[in-house]
């Protein structure tokens, strides 16, 4: 583990941390009554279970108020900002809450309970306990909360390949292609726009008009539309074509460059620059 990389997302959400402190009580009440530290039982024998049960639910409250406190500052200081935490400072953390809620419970021992045993060694048998009742639940939390975050990433993935399966890819409806002069020539709805391909001063729209590929020429240059369309997913491939890259079915590579084969009813094949075959490739892998 690289120390000095950044603690993970997952461990500083609201979310996870709310999880932690309520998983964390739930362990701390089953150990105390399971295990009876500071052998507490033994010398309250007088005590009924009832009450035992009510007197160590009463010890988890404050002890998790300790890690609820700690958390809500962790969570305001890092969670809430774009501050990093490292590996180094959370676990120097966690220690700090161990040894807060260790000290806690020993004065608690010493000012409530009489116990007149030597101060460090409650503190030693307070730290041992602590440390149970604190890290076993952290350890299995943050392998859940990493198996959680990594389930949610894999979900992600799937539905942006099934999207980019099925053209589910959300765009602005129509594209308009304006002429020289500034005025609107030509519309058609992202999806059924194919490549644009330009010549000298005109450059044509091919587009899916039901199961036909059309065209529309328009006076006008390409790369004054190459800014303008990226939001619409048209990407520059080529000095004379922009593509959709929705459309793209294949990507080929032969021995003169790259092209790819669109997704229409005709075969239609456009070459790939290889100023541009970065641009086009990128445009997948950011995804």
């Amino acid at each position: 583990m690289d120390l000095d990389m950044q603690t993970p997302k997952y461990l500083l959400r609201k979310e996870n941390i709310t999880k932690l402190i309520l998983l964390t009580a739930a362990f701390a009440l089953v150990f105390i009554n399971v295990f009876q530290p500071f052998n507490s039982r033994s010398w309250l024998t007088e005590m009924s279970d009832v009450k035992y049960f009510l007197l160590s639910s009463m010890l988890v409250i404050i002890g998790m108020a300790v890690v609820a406190i700690s958390r809500v500052i962790m969570y305001k200081r890092y969670g809430k900002t774009k501050k990093h935490l490292t590996m180094i400072n959370y676990l120097i953390w966690v220690t700090i809450e161990v040894f807060a809620m260790a000290f806690t419970f020993t004065g608690i021992e010493i000012l409530f309970f009489s116990d007149a045993r030597d101060i460090f060694e409650l503190l030693k048998i307070s730290l041992k306990n602590t440390s149970w009742v604190l890290l076993l639940p952290y350890a299995i939390l943050w392998l859940y909360f990493s198996w959680d975050d990594k389930n949610e990433r894999l979900k992600k993935v799937y539905e942006a390949g099934r999207s980019l399966i099925n053209h589910e890819v959300y765009l602005p409806s129509m594209v308009n292609f304006y002429d020289k002069n500034g005025e609107v020539k030509f519309s058609v709805k992202a999806q059924d726009l194919v490549y644009v391909r330009g010549a000298d001063n005109y450059f044509s729209v091919n587009y899916l008009d039901g199961k036909r590929l059309s065209q529309c020429m328009i006076r006008g240059s390409l790369s004054s539309l190459t800014n303008d369309l990226k939001e619409y997913g048209i990407i520059r491939c080529h000095r004379s074509y922009l593509i959709n890259a929705q459309r793209i079915k294949l990507l080929e590579k032969k021995s003169d460059g790259f092209q790819v084969r669109l997704d229409t009813p005709q075969e239609v094949y456009i070459p790939i620059s290889k100023t541009y075959v970065d641009d086009v490739t990128s445009y997948f892998t950011n995804k």
